[in-house]
């Protein structure tokens, strides 16, 4: 029955067009973009500016050794999902239990902090541990159940709401500060939930006294391919399972949304009835004003939009990926570890080989170092600060283990939700979507998502072409 109604709605989309208009054009070969041309099939046709399919999602190889670009890692919630992605083919993946951890006060910790306070020094652990309890005791004190609190308004709000100021003071105020290079209370609450495990009281208390019960969040487990070839394997499987052409190295100078068409960057046009576009959204809004001046609300809207670099460091490192040894707790060299703490320059530390050992020689580790920042930042002046704050945890054995290292920033690799985001984004969206061009996916839509949202938005986008082709 599918089958049957995907050829009638090929068939509609072919009906009536100029031989040169592509019933489906799609700007960008990530996640989102191959989703959404593989769910579409016949009448896609994808243009992707880089010369290999994934995104952000792909991988590189240097050494010998495999990098992501930063971490991805893939968790499936959805049934849909759960179902199609593992049966891509030539796509093996295997399922890992989290061993996030944070560093701090010279110890780790087992992630999420909030729940996990015992190993802390005991003056921290009990601001921690007594901060929280004070909020829940607010409540109770006032008896105001905690789902009928008014909703907190800033991200700073809900910390302390949810937190208290111990874990607030301790871990959530300087980690957020540094990922989103702004205090939370400039930030809105609106995308907490999903992100940020809230711990039940008897879970706090079970993590102050070294009892932790169950792995917490969203991220608790994750898939990952163990060949070795990194996250590239989920794109390119996606890629074989997908019709419709996918043109590498093509670069779109301009988006002309009176006639429906783009401009490559050497000068020729690609006509669309429809179009989706995965590019950051300030991107796909700046494209259009090449070729006419937008309206002031959408000029308005567009100057709203703010977001974060991050620059990541990938660093090369002697040292076996089997080795048990070190100052964590005895189970392996942590996936990622979190360094909330102002004397590491850096958010985070992931390790791929951690992960999977494949990814190296066997006798080396790799590893990506996370900043965020607003521009004019070159990661490669903080090789100093990364191999103290690297040997300072424990990763590696001295700077001196480094063996090669290098540096990019990701732009707008984290949008930030303030007070004029929805908004802003909505409208944007909106007017993008009434010239009947989709902005899509976690650049597109101007979010913070994760790569099975990306898969999603692409089938919806899928579903959206066809309904306005008719």
């Amino acid at each position: 029955m599918l089958a049957f109604v995907l050829q009638g709605a090929r068939r509609l989309a072919s009906k009536g067009r100029p031989l040169d208009q592509q019933p489906f054009l799609i700007l960008g070969a990530g996640l989102t973009g191959l989703s959404a041309a593989h769910h579409f099939g016949e009448g896609a046709r994808v243009l992707e500016s880089l010369d290999q399919v994934g995104g952000k999602a792909r991988t590189r190889e240097r050494q010998g050794a495999r990098f992501d670009i930063t971490g991805h890692w893939l968790h499936l919630r959805d049934p849909y999902m759960l179902e199609w992605v593992p049966k891509l083919p030539g796509l093996t993946l295997q399922k890992h239990d989290r061993k996030a951890r944070i560093f701090s006060h010279g110890v780790y910790t087992l992630y999420p902090f909030q729940a996990n306070t015992f190993g802390l020094p005991p003056t921290v652990a009990r601001e921690c541990l007594q901060g929280f309890v004070d909020a829940r005791l607010h409540d109770l004190e006032s008896g105001i159940a905690p789902r009928q609190r008014p909703e907190p308004e800033t991200f700073e709000d809900w910390i302390l709401q949810k937190f208290g100021a111990g874990i607030a003071e301790h871990f959530m105020v300087p980690y957020n500060q540094k990922i989103w290079t702004a205090h939370p209370r400039e930030l809105s609450a609106r995308w907490c939930d999903r992100y940020i495990p809230v711990p039940k009281v008897e879970d706090v208390i079970a993590g102050a006294v070294g009892a932790s019960r169950e792995a917490l969040g969203y991220n608790a487990h994750f898939l990952y391919p163990p060949s070795g070839r990194g996250i590239q394997e989920l794109a390119d499987a996606v890629h074989r399972d997908t019709d419709a052409p996918i043109e590498l190295e093509v670069k779109v100078t301009a988006i002309d949304l009176a006639n429906k068409r783009v401009q490559r960057a050497d000068g020729r046009w690609e006509h669309y009835q429809t179009l989706l576009t995965s590019l950051p959204l300030p991107v796909a809004i700046d494209l259009a004003a090449q070729v006419a001046p937008l309206p002031e609300a959408v000029a308005e809207a567009r100057s709203r939009l703010q977001s974060t670099f991050v620059a990541h460091l990938d660093v090369l490192a002697k040292g076996s990926n089997h080795d048990q040894k070190g100052p964590w707790d005895g189970d392996g060299q942590p996936h990622w570890t979190y360094f909330p703490e102002a004397r590491f320059p850096f958010y985070r530390v992931g390790s791929f080989s951690a992960v999977e050992p494949n990814m190296t020689d066997g006798d080396t580790r790799n590893f990506y170092v996370e900043f965020a920042h607003r521009g004019g930042f070159n990661p490669m002046d903080q090789f100093d600060a990364v191999a103290a704050g690297l040997s300072d945890a424990g990763l590696i054995d001295g700077p001196d283990a480094i063996i090669d290292c290098w540096g990019e920033s990701i732009a707008h690799a984290y949008v930030l939700n303030d007070e004029h985001h929805g908004a802003a984004r909505d409208l944007l969206v909106d007017w993008l979507a009434s010239h009947s061009v989709l902005s899509a996916g976690r650049y597109g839509n101007w979010e913070y998502s994760a790569m099975e949202d990306a898969l999603l938005h692409g089938r919806r986008a899928a579903a959206w072409a066809r309904e306005r082709l008719g």
